[in-house]
């Protein structure tokens, strides 16, 4: 695992980064895949659950993809930045993607 600076990630990340500015989560590469480095509690914790339990907290109590609390979780589960961007910022899974403005 190697630490990767945000400057250093491939153009294909640019257009995310700017609207993942706000934080200065890690970024790693494990195995060659560009990764938020993982929390190990959130890890063991959503290892431990099921994720769809998860979320359906999250949307009941008014939380949905646009949401800091929402994105984060993904983060610290060390999700991949392809995978990251899939479920927040591809309008197939997440119509108001558009919508996102990133908190001060």
């Amino acid at each position: 695992m190697s630490t990767i600076e945000r400057k250093d990630l491939p153009e294909d990340y640019a257009e995310m980064m700017t609207y993942e500015s706000h934080h200065d989560h890690e970024i790693v590469k494990v195995n060659g895949v560009l990764r938020w480095k993982q929390d190990d509690f959130v890890s063991r914790f959503t290892d431990s659950c099921n994720l769809n339990d998860i979320i359906a907290g999250l949307h009941a109590n008014g939380n949905g993809k646009n949401s800091e609390i929402y994105r984060e979780l993904y983060r610290k589960m060390g999700y991949s930045l392809s995978g990251y961007w899939e479920v927040f910022y591809w309008e197939v899974n997440n119509y108001e993607a558009a919508d996102y403005v990133q908190p001060k």
